[in-house]
């Protein structure tokens, strides 16, 4: 039985309970942690997820497979929907744009390439870990993956806020805490993917987090970008099971294996994963007044 002492990050609602909490043991999915596993548990009240255990993070992002992340043809492909949301918001190439925890820049290259005036900012990267872009403002802030893995999101996403111009955009990409099911924690694996994500939003709650700091919700998206026809996040969650199962596989892309092959299911996840979304990623563009 877990016990449940803690407040949540998001509403700050209190949870003490022995019985009346969902909990759930969650395990790894990057193949450096072995079969561990994490205790997570959902606020009653806003729905959000949190992390119950405390880690080593400095230790397990030492062989954090996204650190391994290239701009290639997968993702430009991916990146072109980005881009087309974010137009469809009102980006005009040529405007400036900061990506909030950019990892290793391959957006921001892209973003480059195709017009913007992009930079890139990752405390935990030793090439974008120059805090000069935070001294200015900008037409969009994009964060991708990162509130969940922070300690504070709500002050995180007033940090966005802050660094945008008036009138521009502020675009948050996250998982979302309402489509997991927390009896299922081995089906919502790459979601919960702990121990790296600490807080995740329900999706309610990250649009108030928005209203409550002044911005306007300009447009939300139920599925990632990453979701796409043939590419799909559900084709892509078989792909990795047919191996590992860690996300390590993403990153490798072997081919040998005659599960993936001979398996009918490959076929039909690569034709019409795209229509089996279950609003585990959710994408939501903010604008400033």
């Amino acid at each position: 039985m877990m016990s449940i002492l803690e407040v949540c990050r998001v509403c700050e609602a209190s949870s003490i309970s022995d019985t009346g909490i969902e909990t759930a043991l969650a395990p790894a999915n990057v193949r450096s942690l072995g079969n561990a596993q994490f205790r997570v548990w959902r606020c009653p009240s806003c729905r959000s997820i949190h992390a119950g255990d405390q880690v080593d993070l400095e230790s397990a992002y030492r062989a954090y497979p996204f650190h391994k992340m290239k701009l290639d043809w997968v993702l430009s492909l991916a990146y072109r929907r980005l881009t087309q949301r974010l137009s469809q918001a009102g980006l005009k190439q040529g405007q400036t744009v900061l990506d909030f925890g950019c990892g290793g820049g391959s957006l921001t290259q892209y973003l480059r390439e195709k017009g913007y005036r992009a930079v890139g900012y990752d405390a935990y990267s030793p090439r974008f870990s120059d805090p000069a872009p935070l001294e200015e403002r900008y037409d969009l802030v994009i964060s991708q993956d990162v509130i969940e893995h922070v300690e504070d999101p709500i002050t995180t996403i007033a940090r966005l806020e802050a660094l945008c111009r008036p009138g521009g955009l502020v675009a948050i990409g996250t998982p979302n805490a309402a489509a997991i099911d927390l009896d299922e924690a081995e089906k919502y694996v790459h979601s919960l993917h702990q121990p790296y994500h600490r807080h995740i939003l329900a999706l309610p709650a990250l649009q108030e987090a928005g209203r409550n700091i002044g911005l306007k919700i300009e447009r939300t998206y139920l599925t990632g970008y990453m979701n796409m026809p043939m590419l799909s996040l559900k084709f892509l969650h078989y792909y990795m099971g047919c191996f590992d199962g860690t996300l390590d596989v993403l990153f490798e892309r072997p081919l040998n294996s005659a599960r993936l092959w001979l398996n009918p299911l490959t076929g039909f996840y690569l034709f019409f994963g795209y229509w089996l979304g279950d609003e585990t990623e959710v994408f939501v563009i903010f604008r400033k007044p």
